[in-house]
């Protein structure tokens, strides 16, 4: 059978209307006996020439060989930058395996250096303690041949007086000997090895991604084609390809800021972006080191974690930067704030209150490494797991008992997290490629968004609680949505 229902052996041609489609007499009588508007080729191709069906013909053939052309091109500028990439993340892992040998040799050679010192301090007194020892033996020495003598030749009077006076130093030196009797030991406290593989997993990893090409052409000024989601009460409202701070620009975390803005950061360059709903640029914001995370403080302060560098505070007026206050000691890197209160956390499961100047209110050690954490009202935070094969959502409540709040089948590796001000969870399953709601006692549960509403990859999610809105960092870190919920 050809591209037509033709018999090659078969001269008359005709044309079903029904199915539009090309049949012979045998194709009549075999699968279209039954289709009642059947016509002659003759009939069906009259003013083809000059009819609609040839101008739409060529004008979808043109339209075609320019996308192909263009995904040509989108295709020989990904390979380029493939190879960049690679070649980029080859230079990062040698600088920082060299970074991270700088500073284990800096760590090797400052601690022989205390411990050197500190034997030398120790060995001094030892060396001490012990000359002031043979001194006294030999002192004890002399009043035991000293008492001998004058007790073979002297009186009793004179011995008398001789055993007042020995017994004196004597019970001198009965005290202080069990003060000089001291026992000297140095130690070390080693790194705690079983935290290695977390550290180090930290440190980097390798994953490839494969994504759909946004092409000029078919997306319109940068712009994505917004439907309307399965539940009419939920609306994807705005959106926008991260191309738009630039083309190799990755949002990885962001947050509302007004009723009209957004504050975004890439996480391979330090910078924080600060936008409309529709992507539109306001400014952009350089910091000194990477960020990690970000959450508002209030309407005019916004604090931003920079890991081991401790956090800095964001003026939401004249988004001018403040300095960067060390606060934990192994950093600040995810960050969740409400009602006054900023809570941080650091790579070995420590979470932190702090106070905007730094200093640590109160401090809880859990047995987690910690991804994204958020608190609600209560007081209560969750978290997610790292390494991201956790499929769980843990909960902390206010007198620091941790515990799983939340698991299901159908929430695989959760990344973004929040919490509304009714304390319902919202969390993206960035492998699940949905968005679930559970409820505050983790009973009920509900997907509101999924791949038909979008979602794709979600990386993160940040609720606005002033206008019910939620922010989603989309398709692998390469668009941004905003969702209306009821």
């Amino acid at each position: 059978m050809s591209d037509f229902d033709v018999h090659i052996d078969q001269r008359t041609i005709l044309y079903c209307t029904q199915h539009d489609k090309i049949i012979c007499e045998l194709c009549l009588s075999d699968t279209h006996k039954n289709c009642k508007s059947i016509i002659s080729i003759d009939r069906a191709a009259k003013g083809v020439k000059h009819g609609t069906a040839l101008a739409d013909l060529k004008s979808r053939i043109k339209y075609l060989s320019k996308m192909f052309h263009e995904l040509m091109k989108y295709q020989t500028n990904n390979a380029v930058m493939f190879d960049r990439q690679r070649d980029d993340i080859i230079k990062q892992i040698s600088t920082d395996t060299q970074q991270t040998n700088n500073h284990l040799d800096k760590k090797e050679s400052e601690t022989k250096a205390e411990l050197n010192k500190q034997y030398k301090i120790t060995k001094q007194k030892m060396d001490e303690g012990k000359r002031n020892t043979q001194k006294r033996h030999q002192s004890v020495q002399t009043w035991i041949n000293e008492l001998s003598s004058i007790e073979s030749v002297s009186n009793e009077v004179n011995l008398f007086q001789t055993i007042k006076v020995l017994d004196k130093k004597i019970h001198k030196e009965e005290t202080d000997i069990c003060k000089q009797s001291k026992y000297y030991k140095i130690e070390f406290n080693p790194i705690d090895t079983n935290n290695l593989p977390i550290v180090f997993q930290l440190m980097g990893t390798i994953s490839v991604t494969e994504e759909q090409m946004h092409i000029v052409d078919l997306h319109h000024n940068l712009q994505v084609h917004v439907p309307k989601s399965k539940d009419y009460d939920i609306q994807r409202t705005h959106s926008f390809l991260t191309s738009v701070f630039g083309l190799d620009v990755e949002i990885e975390k962001g947050c509302f800021i007004s009723e009209e803005r957004l504050l975004l950061y890439g996480g391979k360059t330090p910078h924080i972006f600060v936008c409309d709903h529709d992507g539109t640029v306001v400014c952009t914001v350089k910091l000194e080191h990477k960020p990690k995370d970000v959450a508002i403080v209030d309407s005019k302060q916004a604090i931003i974690t920079l890991m081991s560098k401790g956090f800095q505070i964001l003026d939401l007026i004249s988004f001018t930067l403040g300095k960067c206050i060390k606060a934990s000691k192994n950093g600040c890197w995810g960050v969740t704030s409400r009602n006054g209160q900023i809570w941080t956390h650091d790579v070995f499961g420590t979470i932190d209150q702090i106070a905007i100047s730094g200093n640590i209110l109160r401090s809880i050690t859990t047995k987690d490494c910690i991804y994204n954490i958020c608190i609600d009202n209560n007081g209560n935070i969750y978290y997610n797991h790292v390494p991201n094969d956790y499929n769980d959502v843990y909960r902390m409540t206010r007198d620091g008992h941790v515990g799983i709040f939340f698991g299901h089948s159908d929430l695989r590796r959760p990344y973004g997290i929040d919490v509304d001000n009714k304390g319902n969870v919202y969390v993206a399953g960035m492998m699940s490629n949905n968005i679930h709601r559970i409820s505050t006692d983790g009973k009920d549960h509900q997907i509101i968004l999924t791949e038909n509403d979008g979602i794709h990859y979600p990386r993160d999610l940040n609720y606005n609680r002033d206008t019910r809105q939620l922010l989603v960092v989309n398709d692998h870190r390469k668009r941004v949505d905003i969702y209306s919920l009821p």
